[in-house]
């Protein structure tokens, strides 16, 4: 969530400090200006280049919490410096040559609605002076995201990307399970830089047979995208495993895109 002033991190605080061009508005999910979620279908152009002799107008301090937002050349009605908290980060990015040297965040603040709270997808792009700058920021953020350190080879030892099956039972939510996962879910998954196998269920205990079967230490997790049923089988499959001491261990999560979806709502609700 924004902060109306953020304090600037001291000199032993930060990780990074580079100075950054600005790069279209950056606000929200619907600027055409920044780029689309990795592997999407709105990326940047090659042929788009921006103007490089434009001054640096942005400070951007990278702390083990937080990156600090500072323009260096405030203007009226625009706030001088922002506060975006890793922990509201899903992920980045710098797209490959020939695009610009861009360093792309994608960030879910929380905000308010009638009942509970909502994120709103926000996409903030920045301009490095160099490809090697952007993509130095690019590794140090991932490695906080997954918890690991920055160190001065992060951008040699980045670590494997997270490894997720997703399970999807396309009659789920009246048959638009798979349109809400394509449409939602799949561009958050490339966003936080997460590899995946998509599997559609076929048949009543498909999904069951199937985690009873495969190699879990393939997966990092397993995503159910559909109702309650369908959480039961992956439970059941294992359970079921000889293995099962260790396999109920795997984390397992929902997604809700079933037609009624009270257990996913009492996760969340219990998870606060």
């Amino acid at each position: 969530m924004r902060s109306p002033e953020p304090s600037s991190p001291s000199p032993a605080e930060a990780l990074l400090h580079s100075q950054f061009a600005s790069w279209g508005s950056g606000s929200n999910s619907n600027n055409n200006s920044c780029p689309n979620s990795p592997g999407g279908t709105g990326g940047l152009s090659p042929a788009v280049s921006p103007t490089l002799a434009l001054a640096s107008n942005y400070a951007l301090t990278l702390t083990h919490t937080h990156i600090h937002v500072q323009r260096l050349s405030p203007r009226p009605g625009k706030e001088a410096r922002l506060l975006l908290p890793l922990s509201e980060l899903v992920g980045c990015s710098c797209p490959r040559s020939p695009a610009p040297p861009l360093l792309v965040l994608y960030w879910y603040p929380p905000g308010k609605r009638r009942k509970g709270v909502s994120r709103r997808r926000q996409v903030r792009a920045y301009l490095a002076e160099s490809r090697a700058e952007a993509e130095r920021w690019s590794a140090a953020v991932q490695c906080l995201l997954r918890g690991v350190t920055v160190t001065a080879n992060t951008g040699d030892l980045l670590p494997r990307p997270r490894r997720l099956l997703l399970l999807v039972n396309p009659c789920s939510g009246r048959g638009q399970a798979m349109q809400w996962c394509q449409t939602h879910i799949l561009p958050m998954i490339r966003e936080a830089n997460i590899s995946y196998n998509l599997i559609q269920t076929e048949r009543q205990n498909h999904a069951r047979e199937l985690i009873r079967e495969i190699s879990l230490p393939e997966w990092d997790g397993i995503i159910i995208v559909s109702g309650d049923g369908l959480l039961h089988e992956v439970l059941n499959g294992l359970m079921e495993r000889p293995d099962w001491e260790q396999a109920i261990k795997t984390p397992v999560g929902i997604l809700p895109c079933g037609s009624g979806n009270a257990l996913a709502g009492s996760i969340n609700h219990h998870a606060g």
